[in-house]
């Protein structure tokens, strides 16, 4: 609340409006307000300041000298106390105990996170000022925050209210609750799990998303490390980590694009499951040699055992069976190059290079079909596959699912599913899904993912860039996989960046996406 007074002793102040509560998709709290006032002074109605000061300085733990000088200034009409500082409601009881004159309360609120550092990329934070910053509250700012009201009023020598009229007196609008699609309990599980993997392997860093694949609601967007909203001017001092590596950070996806190279082809009716190839571990092109991960030949493989075994020639030569304009023109249709608009702040786009860049050769074709030399974001790569996990359909990503009057409780605004386009049909879809169930299974490491439950999924290992070339020893691991494979309720990415002990993604992260898979599926 802001509040001026002049020589006349009129009142004027701007009552602030309620901002909006956060909620989860099931109603918990995940950002309030918390009732905290500012300590102020009317310097011209204080007569003994010594005395005032004397009383007011244990109960604020400032020292009397402080407060002193604040007091006695009468060229001032209006001081805040302790540095503009909020107290909480047990010292404010004790200021208005004291009764001191010349001394007020003005009511305001504090932003409080009661789950701390839960969702805390999701959520975001607000400032000193009032202002939402970064995630939910500063894309939502204008919705949480409402609309200031305003009172004038006039006030007798004594500072007492001598009345108002309705001209006089504008109810501030309070700001929207938001409701969400995250799920506490699934984005608990993500975390948890995402942390332990992360410290086990003694990663930098890492990011889990689960997305319901036929909404596009995200139920949990996890990243590590993190922090606590309610000590954001901490996490300031670290700036990387007030961003969202969810859905900024571009990495180049490794195997896992394979997905989309082979989605492309079977939907052009360039390969069936069966189709086969000769791999013979090594492809020179462009004055390049690329082989594949493990550096061995497979033979005569299927498109199906190509997943399987994640052969690097296998996916070069099913691109080059698509060529250039076909290839690319399905790697725009998962999205990729461009904003996936989720409904969060500073979204990245990726980097694509196509035919019509200037430094494109075949090459970047070959390498593109298993995901190097092309850079995504983990958001992009989850709506990409949820796309073939759900019969063929890009949709577009969201965490708010709906804005709800905070005074009446009434829904204002239910936010709907949107399709962006059907990316393949759904028989490609359903095809790839049971490749992809092989791949899942009888991959790099076998063996059952979810007990129950069949699941379609690819792991990715890829080198990090390092100056124009690749760092082995640097790697980016992650498993991407649909559960049920029969009919897909949700899919998982689990990206862990820099593992100092193994570097493969069915080491690391595959793992960590079979554990939280099997929560997620006695818990749903």
């Amino acid at each position: 609340m802001t509040v001026q007074l002049n020589a006349q002793h009129s009142l004027d102040t701007a009552v602030p409006a309620r901002r909006g509560n956060i909620r989860d998709t099931a109603g918990e709290l995940l950002a309030g307000n918390l009732a905290v006032d500012f300590i102020f002074a009317v310097p011209d109605q204080i007569r003994r300041p010594e005395e005032v000061a004397a009383k007011l300085a244990p109960v604020l733990g400032v020292d009397t000298d402080e407060l002193l000088p604040l007091l006695s200034d009468k060229t001032k009409p209006y001081v805040r106390l302790i540095g503009g500082k909020r107290v909480d409601q047990t010292i404010s009881d004790q200021v208005i105990a004291l009764a001191l004159p010349g001394i007020f309360l003005e009511p305001t609120t504090r932003r409080t996170y009661p789950e701390r550092s839960l969702g805390s990329h999701v959520l975001g934070f607000v400032d000193g000022d009032g202002n939402g910053n970064y995630g939910i509250e500063g894309a939502w700012d204008k919705a949480l925050a409402g609309l200031p009201g305003h009172l004038r009023a006039e006030r007798d020598t004594a500072g007492n209210e001598i009345g108002f009229s309705d001209r006089d007196w504008r109810p501030p609008l309070d700001g929207m609750d938001l409701i969400l699609t995250i799920d506490r309990t699934i984005q608990y599980i993500a975390e948890r799990e995402l942390e332990r993997s992360v410290i086990e392997h003694k990663a930098d860093g890492g990011t889990v998303i689960v997305m319901n694949p036929k909404t596009g609601e995200i139920l949990a967007m996890a990243n590590h490390p993190t922090f606590d909203p309610n000590r954001y001017a901490e996490a300031a001092r670290t700036p990387e980590l007030l961003t969202n590596p969810a859905i900024t950070f571009a990495y180049e996806p490794g195997s896992t694009f394979k997905v989309i190279t082979m989605a492309a082809a079977l939907n052009e009716r360039l390969v069936t499951p069966d189709t086969t190839m000769d791999d013979n571990g090594a492809l020179s092109i462009g004055g390049f040699t690329i082989r594949n991960w493990d550096f061995k030949a497979n033979g005569r493989i299927t498109m199906t055992q190509l997943l399987e075994k994640s052969s690097n020639i296998g996916a070069s030569w099913t691109a080059f069976r698509l060529g250039k304009t076909l290839f690319y023109r399905y790697v725009t249709a998962f999205g990729f190059g461009a904003q996936t608009r989720v409904d969060l702040q500073g979204e990245g786009t990726g980097i694509v290079k196509n035919p019509k860049s200037a430094d494109w050769s075949e090459s970047d074709l070959a390498t593109n079909a298993f995901g190097q030399a092309i850079a995504v974001t983990p958001m992009q790569m989850v709506t990409a596959v949820s796309a073939v996990a759900n019969g063929g359909l890009l949709m577009r990503p969201h965490v708010v699912k709906a804005l709800v009057n905070s005074v009446t409780g009434e829904t204002v605004e239910q936010v709907r599913p949107q399709i962006v386009r059907q990316a393949i049909s759904r028989e490609t879809a359903a095809t790839l899904l049971q490749m992809l169930f092989r791949s899942a299974e009888n991959g790099e490491t076998r063996g059952t993912l979810v007990p129950g439950f069949q699941v379609a999924g690819k792991t990715g290992t890829a080198s990090i860039p390092v100056n124009g070339g690749y760092d082995s020893n640097q790697t980016i691991a992650s498993f991407i996989g649909a559960v049920p494979a029969a009919d897909p309720q949700f899919v998982i990415l689990v990206k862990i960046d820099r593992p100092k002990d193994e570097p493969w993604g069915s080491l690391i992260a595959k793992p960590a996406f079979a554990i939280i898979g099997q929560e997620l599926t006695r818990y749903l």
